[in-house]
């Protein structure tokens, strides 16, 4: 049987652990073994919410975005002896909610493809097609290299989002093409396909949605997520209402899942409008 390590990278407003997150280890705890990092400051009693499910779970505002908790959990997974001891490590972080399907035939779909690295997703863009980061997996050719150990342990704080993007996400797979590494995804999206067709993706099986979802566009997606809300086990639809009521407030989720097909045309319409004047 394949041994997995799950590296998770985290990250909470408030420095909570929400019934979301937990639902995500919880499925991927069934699948292998996991490193929890989180770019937050969380309490001790926090991080105990997570120890029936995790190797190991640390918090602290690094602000090295995704990668720099995925380098610090690489990293006590080498210091502590037992990298080597899997066949598949997976960098996989908490800005989609989910999983809204079983884990394991797409742990098996990706895992049996032939290729040295594989995502669920992969943005095919014309100039620097890339594997999305929040679910990317790397066979040990990969993970146990020195070429990926240069690479990761090299991360740094950067001064935005995009510029972390440009550096790591498109870093990483320009780093397989130099030294030959293979790879592939389940899904290829162009452009913001994982963020703006939702529902479109869980009708063809993506097992996750972007959890900008609930903010994006001005809250023109609400049919969408209603949409996937209403076919997936109560455990997690009640999950994933908790938090983004915690976040975005009660009253905001209640409006932004009950609007109809016009609430939802002048939301976008309402977007565009600011888009135009700030882009002017």
């Amino acid at each position: 049987m394949m041994k997995r390590l799950f590296l998770v990278a985290g990250y909470d407003p408030q420095g909570i652990i929400g019934p979301s997150f937990i639902y995500y280890i919880s499925a991927l705890s069934a699948y292998g073994d996991i490193i929890t990092v989180f770019d937050c400051d969380c309490t001790e009693d926090e991080l105990r919410k997570l120890s029936p499910y995790v190797l190991h779970a640390e918090a602290e505002r690094h602000r090295e975005y995704d990668f720099g908790s995925y380098k610090r959990g690489y990293q006590w997974a080498r210091t502590s002896g037992i990298l080597e001891d899997y066949d598949f490590c997976y960098l996989v972080n908490d800005s989609v909610f989910g999983p809204l399907y079983s884990p394991g035939p797409y742990l098996e779909r990706m895992e049996n493809c032939g290729k040295d690295a594989f995502a669920i997703a992969m943005n095919p863009h014309r100039k620097h097609p890339h594997l999305q980061s929040w679910f990317i997996g790397l066979a040990r050719t990969i993970f146990t290299s020195e070429e990926f150990a240069d690479f990761i342990s090299g991360i740094h704080r950067m001064e935005d989002k995009n510029s972390v993007c440009t550096a790591y996400e498109n870093g990483l797979t320009g780093l397989m093409d130099k030294c030959g590494f293979s790879y592939g995804a389940l899904y290829r999206l162009k452009g913001k396909r994982v963020y703006n067709n939702i529902r479109d993706l869980y009708r063809h099986g993506l097992p996750f949605f972007k959890k900008s979802a609930f903010s994006r566009h001005n809250g023109a997606l609400g049919a969408q997520v209603r949409y996937i809300l209403q076919r997936i086990p109560p455990e997690l639809r009640s999950a994933i209402i908790s938090d983004s009521s915690r976040i975005y407030g009660a009253g905001y989720v209640s409006k932004f899942l009950d609007g109809n097909r016009i609430d939802m045309f002048f939301r976008y319409s309402s977007y565009l409008v600011h888009k135009i004047f700030r882009s002017r």
